[in-house]
């Protein structure tokens, strides 16, 4: 039972060590995934929140999600610019259905 504790244990310790070492040594393009990532995640809670409050029509809100989608996508590939781009004309949607 004592030998199951110490590599459990040990086990939990490399596991915990290589996560500390990858998150220190984050790579600029990671920082800049995770931002694209950010801004598109508060994007679609603003948009879920137009959407929950009836603040955009049917129409508006699908043409929304297509510009989510292909930002997301953007996202994935690493175009955050591009997808920056996409996350702005959402927020003008948005803004113009208040």
């Amino acid at each position: 039972m004592f030998r199951r504790v110490v590599i459990g244990a040990a086990v939990a310790c490399l596991v915990a060590g290589t996560a500390y070492a990858q998150e220190d040594a984050m790579p600029e393009e990671m920082a800049e995934d995770s931002e694209c990532a950010q801004q598109l995640t508060s994007t679609q809670e603003i948009v879920q929140d137009k959407v929950d409050s009836n603040a955009i029509s049917e129409a508006e809100a699908e043409k929304v999600y297509e510009l989510l989608d292909e930002a997301d996508a953007l996202c994935t590939e690493g175009n955050g610019a591009e997808a920056s781009a996409r996350l702005a004309d959402v927020n003008k949607m948005v803004a113009k259905g208040n």
